[in-house]
């Protein structure tokens, strides 16, 4: 069975912007890192072996100081 891959659309405090922006990409679960305009700050692909697996890496980057939100987003299906 494949990967399990997400979305995960983060809201951060002003401050803490530049400090994420090299923080995420450490991160080897975390395969894509876009810095966004809109309701959030940040969108990031990742990769999981299960929704286990997935909840732990939710909670490292919930963990991170100025984060402020997060929304989940589990790919079904890819399209293209």
């Amino acid at each position: 069975m494949g990967m399990l891959e997400a979305f995960i659309a983060i809201s951060v405090k002003p401050s803490s912007t530049t400090d994420l922006k090299k923080v995420f990409p450490e991160n080897e679960k975390v395969k894509e890192v876009f810095y966004v305009t809109g309701e959030f700050d940040f969108l990031l692909r990742v990769e999981a072996a299960n929704t286990f697996e997935l909840a732990r890496i939710i909670e490292s980057l919930r963990s991170q100081e100025g984060v402020e939100n997060t929304v989940t987003f589990i790919v079904l299906e890819k399209l293209k």
